[in-house]
């Protein structure tokens, strides 16, 4: 039996089938070599399957409105999941992934439901959570290069200190400055 935020699925001779997949990434190139390097634990999935009698079509319609559900943020609904298989490897909330089926089964009168149901907040992906996250690294250094460090004064918002061209200019500038302002004929002479 399933039972979704405890409400029954009524599927008759159900199968669930539950996988987890182990991310790798190929590390040998062209060679032969057997070496990966792993990319994490994926949630476990629950492949089920079942037969819904043609005479209970509420059962495929609820079942399919179930599916169909949307959350916060229009995403689909996580469930809370009961069922024994889902209790012994600690899956606890699912929502629906990829597809779900209900072909016909003439010989049987009934439909043959299948869909998948994913792990929401897996073991791994939380313990991942809780792992403490590495400090951010500033930049990358090479042998024979120091740091860039702004100059002391730059920081204070003081003025930067000029060169011997500059303090020159300087002074001439200041100087024509206040020429300018002395021969200024008084408009009230």
């Amino acid at each position: 039996m399933i039972a979704l935020d405890g409400e029954l699925l009524r599927l008759k001779s159900p199968r669930i089938t539950l996988s987890m997949e182990f991310k790798e990434k190929d590390t040998s190139g062209q060679t032969s070599g057997t070496s990966g390097a792993e990319q994490g634990e994926k949630g476990k999935e629950l492949q089920i399957t079942g037969l819904i009698p043609f005479a209970d079509q509420l059962a495929l319609a609820r079942l399919f409105e179930l599916a169909q559900e949307k959350g916060e943020g229009n995403e689909r609904k996580i469930y809370r999941i009961g069922c024994e298989l889902a209790e012994a490897v600690k899956i606890y909330q699912v929502k629906f992934a990829g597809r779900i089926m209900a072909p016909e089964q003439e010989g049987l009168l009934a439909w043959r439901v299948s869909f998948t149901l994913r792990e929401h907040l897996s073991v791994p992906e939380k313990r991942e959570q809780r792992a403490p996250k590495p400090n951010a690294t500033i930049g990358q250094a090479t042998e024979g290069t120091t740091a860039v460090t702004p100059p002391p004064n730059a920081e204070q918002g003081a003025e930067p200190e000029l060169t011997r061209t500059e303090q020159f200019l300087k002074r001439m500038d200041d100087a024509l400055g206040d020429k300018t302002e002395g021969d200024q004929p008084n408009e009230a002479e």
